[in-house]
């Protein structure tokens, strides 16, 4: 055990957490020790959670003197977004689980990157789902100005959902995510939505620790035997598969 790590036991401990977020183009992983992080770093590679996630989570633990199986907790968004990125977490997280019986808990990733709003009383995070269509859900703040989910994820026509959020909103609605590069239009002929900068729109680890570590606290982890990503739409090639086989 290094002296980083024992100076955080010292300064507050809790149980040691390695939190990824992978939903998205860029991937990032955080290592921290109760809701202290010791570590964030963001995968160099666009789009290559395969090649580079597990060999960053190796490296990030050894920098901090653990062993593989000293890691308590494990946190990962769970979708929708990057299919290839929510498979290779997914499998990742039970693999370590069931190898070390770490406590896992998944977050959906909407929820993960609503937290990057800083402004707007009525916060909709929002990621292309391709066809003209998104995946979004809808938070409101409440009167401590934390971020409660009024709308689950879904996946809607952008249009609608933002008129319809706008019409039973007080205020501005604050739109980020991925979706928004995709589907600007709908910002343009939907007034009271206010778009936010492109700096925020991308999930992180350090904001699915965060969210972990307070279920956790709770005591609400999840079943790792059914731990499974939100895709909420099936990937394109399983829907051809499953067209041309006649499954439903």
């Amino acid at each position: 055990m290094n002296a980083k790590t024992s100076q955080f036991e010292i300064d507050g401990g809790g149980p040691r957490i390695v939190a990824i977020e992978t939903s998205g183009r860029q991937g990032s992983v955080v290592v921290a020790v109760g809701g202290r992080i010791l570590e964030e770093r963001v995968l160099s590679a666009t789009s290559r959670h395969a090649v580079e996630l597990m060999p960053t989570i190796e490296a990030m633990v050894k920098e901090v003197g653990w062993r593989a199986d000293m890691i308590e907790h494990m946190y990962l968004s769970l979708g929708p977004g990057s299919f290839t990125g929510l498979r290779i977490a997914v499998a990742v997280v039970r693999g370590m689980a069931q190898a070390i019986g770490c406590k896992v808990v998944g977050i959906p990733s909407l929820e993960v990157i609503a937290q990057n709003a800083t402004e707007g009383e009525v916060v909709v995070p929002m990621l292309d789902a391709k066809r003209g269509e998104v995946f979004a859900a809808r938070y409101e703040r409440d009167g401590e100005g934390r971020l409660v989910q009024k709308v689950a994820a879904k996946l809607v026509d952008p249009v609608a959902f933002l008129r319809s959020a706008v019409a039973e909103s007080c205020g501005k609605v604050a739109v980020l995510g991925e979706g928004i590069a995709y589907h600007g239009a709908a910002m343009a002929v939907c007034d009271g939505v206010v778009e936010l900068s492109p700096e925020v729109w991308a999930g992180r680890a350090r904001e699915v620790h965060r969210l972990g570590w307070e279920r956790a606290s709770r005591g609400e982890f999840s079943d790792v035997a059914k731990l499974l990503p939100i895709y909420i739409r099936l990937p394109e090639a399983e829907e051809v598969w499953r067209k041309r086989h006649g499954v439903e």
